[in-house]
């Protein structure tokens, strides 16, 4: 027998294909269980298609937004309530727009924060979470940015034993290549071809979950406080800092990068974000030392360093003061990580003079500073665009550039 004919994938078997409906109707059942005690989550899994499969490459479950994939080994070997929580797992997946808010961050640790926040909302939900899933009562009322954020700075760890329970990235598992693999045909995700297409889905979402509200309000019982919170925000979503962030990037040269080709840079991981080949982003960071802003710099860096690693070629100038430059140093993108390992001690008072006096030497393309605003800065705004990025209680100490507010 040759090398080629021996490395073929393999089928799924007979004993497979029996499983697989056993499994879809074991499924179907929970989800008509669900209807019952679950109602606002069953009418949101409606909008989904339900397929099992037997394929190496999807061990637990995953959603392309349109179907949810399930390993019927996987589901066979779970308990009754453990089935009912993944599945309800995609639906809300989906429903709190995990794709569109990704924005170049590290996909295993976004994977972490966003199940963080769905389990928690199903663990109020179902009155169940299963053991090996991530919960900690730590992450209870944070959103997957905020708990993206602290699994970042490196104090903030999974459990023993708990682990994400599905695959996020099918677009990656399906170019996966290994020998002994069992590729299923019925595991054909679709996956975005542009982030047009990602956001569509993504607002489609939202529609439905508000549309589902609305039904559920017109019926006895209303809906449950914790679903009411979460439906209100996505009624009326505050645009969050870090979007604000992102798109103050993509306005600069450099910045305006397109879906085709893709970043080679991440391809690897089935990561595709958008590139602009042999463009290069130049930016400066000012860091404002001062006491009050010590606690949010290592937030907003991480944050800065997973949009920044999107694109392929960056300059950043990293100036940390406080009266005046206490340091001044170039990254590359190969020196990105170091961001997350950045550790200042608080300084005393703020003179925005020194900043604009050292990019006078060497304009930047923008300026970002992060600072709670309490000092002095120029009348007049330089010839190059400016980010005021406040921390909480912060207030932007001149009426010219851009600001966001950064909450904690």
């Amino acid at each position: 027998m040759s090398a080629a004919k021996r490395c073929e994938p393999q089928r799924p078997n007979d004993e497979d294909q029996s499983l697989k409906q056993a499994m879809r109707t074991t499924c179907e059942e929970d989800w008509t269980l669900m209807m019952t005690a679950q109602p606002f989550t069953a009418m949101l899994a409606m909008q989904l298609n339900l397929v099992p499969v037997v394929d190496s490459r999807l061990p637990t479950a995953g959603t392309d937004g349109e179907t949810i994939f399930f390993n019927a080994r996987f589901m066979a070997s779970r308990t009754e309530a453990d089935r009912r929580f993944i599945l309800a797992h995609e639906v809300w997946h989906c429903a709190m727009g995990h794709f569109r808010r990704q924005l170049g961050r590290d996909p295993a640790l976004w994977n972490q924060a966003c199940d963080y926040e769905v389990n928690h909302i199903l663990s109020v939900e179902l009155g169940h979470c299963p053991a090996d899933a991530l919960w900690d009562r730590r992450f209870r009322d944070l959103s997957a940015e905020d708990v993206y954020a602290r699994l970042c700075h490196g104090r903030d760890r999974p459990k023993k034993g708990q682990v994400v329970l599905d695959t996020h990235d099918l677009e990656n598992a399906l170019n996966e290549h290994r020998d002994d693999l069992v590729i299923d045909p019925d595991f054909n995700p679709e996956t975005p071809s542009s982030g047009q297409d990602e956001q569509a889905l993504s607002e489609a979402w939202r529609q439905r979950l508000i549309a589902v509200a609305q039904q559920r309000e017109r019926m006895p019982g209303n809906l449950p406080g914790h679903l009411r919170r979460i439906v209100d925000q996505i009624r009326e979503p505050q645009v969050p800092w870090q979007q604000l962030l992102a798109r103050f990037l993509q306005k600069q040269p450099g910045g305006d990068r397109q879906w085709l080709p893709p970043s080679r840079r991440h391809v690897h991981r089935g990561l595709y974000l958008p590139s602009r080949r042999g463009s290069l982003l130049e930016l400066t960071l000012a860091l404002d030392n001062s006491g009050s802003c010590a606690r949010d710099i290592p937030s907003f860096l991480a944050e800065l360093n997973g949009m920044l690693s999107a694109f392929n070629r960056v300059s950043l100038r990293l100036l940390v003061f406080d009266t005046k430059i206490q340091s001044d140093q170039l990254l590359t993108e190969q020196d990105l990580h170091r961001l997350n390992k950045m550790e200042l001690i608080g300084g005393g008072g703020t003179d925005f003079d020194p900043v604009f006096e050292a990019c006078q030497e060497s304009p930047p393309q923008a300026l970002i500073i992060l600072t709670d605003g309490f000092g002095r800065a120029p009348e007049q705004p330089p010839g190059y665009p400016v980010l005021w990025a406040l921390t909480e209680g912060g207030e932007c100490p001149v009426i010219w550039g851009e600001n966001l507010s950064i909450n904690r």
